[in-house]
């Protein structure tokens, strides 16, 4: 009895050292493929990270290599303002002296400005206005003089409007006439306090860009009395 009890027992034990050894081995076995996927898992992760390193760095020297680009633009555009800035003052400054030494050689001498008002008050005249108009290639210079007989007597100013080039050679002229007066009159005489103005256009002699002009004001005989009994009704009361 006892022998079959030792017997069983033994049985027992020999049954039981193979499973205890399976399940170990099935543990090894689970803990290195789990071990493995963790590694794996690893490589994966550092090869991202390195992937968006690089990326990061590349996307860096990008932007930096532009902004380097662009600060250059920018230096070198700057650099060209002031050089141009430079060069449009001393540009200014040689016109400033030219003008002086052609006004200088021709009294008188204005230099010519278009759709703007220039005030004369001398020798009857108040302002002229030149303007110039184009027609495809041609131009065509006009004005606009405006007289003020601002005296007691009755008086025909003669006046000659002259234009020059920029080195004050002369390249047209043309004479203020009676017939070019906006009010239509049949008269050159400007009686005391009159004031009229007058509108044509200027021919040039040569075919060049004026660029300073010249009024030469007289004066013609004066208007007999008996001209102004005759006209009575034109004259202004002072």
């Amino acid at each position: 009895m006892q022998s079959d009890n030792t017997t069983a027992t033994l049985q027992s034990t020999s049954s039981k050292k193979p499973t205890s050894r399976s399940r170990q081995s099935r543990r090894s076995l689970s803990s290195y493929r789990c071990g493995a996927k963790i590694r794996r898992y690893k490589y994966l992760l550092a090869g991202i990270s390195t992937l968006f390193l690089l990326i990061y760095v590349f996307t860096w020297f990008h932007i930096a290599r532009k902004s380097t680009e662009h600060e250059q633009t920018l230096l070198e555009l700057r650099k060209q303002e002031i050089a141009m800035s430079t060069i449009i003052s001393k540009l200014e400054t040689v016109r400033n002296e030219m003008d002086v030494l052609v006004q200088n050689r021709i009294p008188g001498l204005l230099p010519l400005k278009y759709d703007e008002v220039i005030t004369i008050d001398d020798k009857y005249i108040r302002n002229i206005i030149f303007t110039l108009a184009r027609n495809g290639k041609k131009r065509n210079y006009e004005y606009r003089l405006v007289m003020h007989n601002d005296t007691l007597s009755v008086v025909r100013p003669v006046v000659e409007i002259l234009l020059f080039n920029d080195i004050g050679i002369q390249i047209g002229v043309t004479q203020v006439e009676y017939m070019d007066a906006s009010t239509g009159t049949e008269r050159s005489a400007l009686y005391p306090d009159e004031v009229r103005s007058y509108t044509s256009s200027i021919d040039l002699i040569r075919n060049e860009e004026p660029s300073y002009f010249l009024l030469a004001v007289s004066e013609a005989n004066q208007v007999s009395a008996d001209m102004l009994r005759e006209q009575p009704g034109d004259v202004i009361s002072p």
